[in-house]
C-alpha cells in the first residue's frame, strides 16, 4: 500500500478507536492555510448539541459536514442531526479484501447509563452475535462494526447484513461507511418513536434541541457544523462541544477555540456556519 494511503487508513483507525496523536502525512503540512486545523495536534472525538435560546425554535434546521482534509484536498459527508431513540437497524457491508467497513458513533447525553445491546445478521437473517456496549452518562462512543465483534469467532471477516440496536435508554447514533479512505454517511433507522434530546446541564439539551452523535477535530479531521433559521424572526443558538468522557471539547471554529459557542444570532431566513477556518477565513467543506 503507498505510504500516503496507508497514513490515511491509520488516521480513520485512530479517528474510530479515540487515539490521540497523528503524525503529518507526506504532501501535508503546517502552512498559513491550515489555521484551525492542526495537523500535527491530537484527534478529539465526541459529540455536539445545538440549543435555541431566543426565537422561533421550531424553525431552526442543523446540518453537520464531516471529513478528513489531505492538504489541498478534501474527504467529506454531510450528516443528518441524530435522532435520539431506543431501537435501530444499520445496513452492514464489511470486507477486509476491499477494506469495507461501519463505523458506528454512539452518544448517551442523559443522566442514566446505557446498556446497548447489538444484534449482527447476516444477508439470511441469521444471527451471527449479540454484543452488549455499556455507554455511560454522557459518554460517547464510536468503533467499527468489525471491531464491536471481534470477540466472536462466528462473525466472517466478509459479511453482509444488518446489526440491530437496543437500547434501554435513549441514545444518538451515526453510521459512516467506509471503503478504503472513503466514506460517507448510511442512515439509521429507528424503529421507534425518537425522543427530545435531554436537558444536559444549564441552558443546553432539551425538547428543542438537535444532537450530532459524531464531531471531530484536529490532526486533519474537522466538522462543520450549519445552522439555518427558516422562521420569520431572528433566532439565537448556542453550540456546546463534548469528548468521548462527556467533558468540554475546545475545538477552533470560525477563529474561535471553545467548547460552548453561545450567543450565535441568526437573522430570518438566514443561516450561520461554524468550521475550522484557513487564512482568507475559508471553509475546508
Amino acid at each position: 500500500m503507498p505510504r500516503s494511503a496507508s497514513f490515511r487508513s491509520t488516521a480513520i483507525l485512530l479517528l474510530f478507536l479515540g487515539c490521540f496523536v497523528i503524525p503529518v502525512s507526506a504532501g501535508q503540512s503546517e502552512g498559513p492555510s491550515m489555521n484551525d486545523h492542526g495537523l500535527n495536534g491530537r484527534i478529539q472525538v465526541g459529540y455536539a448539541v445545538v440549543t435555541p435560546g431566543t426565537g422561533p425554535a421550531a424553525g431552526m434546521v442543523v446540518f453537520e459536514t464531516f471529513g478528513e482534509n489531505r492538504g489541498f484536498e478534501t474527504t467529506q459527508a454531510a450528516v443528518l442531526p441524530s435522532e435520539m431513540t431506543t431501537h435501530a437497524i444499520m445496513f452492514v457491508n464489511a470486507s477486509g479484501r476491499l477494506s469495507r467497513n461501519l463505523g458506528v458513533a454512539m452518544a448517551n447525553p442523559g443522566i442514566k447509563e446505557a446498556n446497548v445491546t447489538m444484534t449482527l445478521r447476516d444477508e439470511e437473517g441469521n444471527t451471527l452475535a449479540t454484543e452488549t456496549v455499556v455507554l455511560k452518562a454522557h459518554y460517547q462512543s464510536s468503533r467499527f462494526v468489525t471491531e464491536l465483534f471481534a470477540d466472536h469467532p462466528s462473525v466472517p471477516r466478509d459479511l453482509t447484513g444488518t446489526v440491530e440496536i437496543v437500547s434501554d435508554v435513549p441514545v444518538a447514533m451515526t453510521g459512516l461507511r467506509f471503503r478504503g479512505v472513503n466514506f460517507s454517511t448510511l442512515p439509521v433507522k429507528t424503529l421507534v418513536e425518537p425522543v427530545a434530546v435531554p436537558v444536559i446541564d444549564e441552558g443546553i439539551g432539551g425538547p428543542s434541541a438537535v444532537i450530532l452523535a459524531h464531531f471531530a477535530a484536529g490532526g486533519g479531521w474537522a466538522t462543520e457544523i450549519v445552522i439555518a433559521n427558516t422562521g420569520n424572526a431572528d433566532l439565537t443558538v448556542r453550540v456546546d462541544l463534548f469528548t468521548r468522557d462527556g467533558l468540554p471539547l475546545v475545538a477552533t471554529l470560525n477563529g474561535q477555540s471553545k467548547s460552548s459557542f453561545t450567543g450565535i444570532t441568526i437573522p430570518k431566513f438566514g443561516v450561520v456556519t461554524l468550521a475550522p477556518r484557513n487564512y482568507r477565513g475559508d471553509s475546508d467543506f
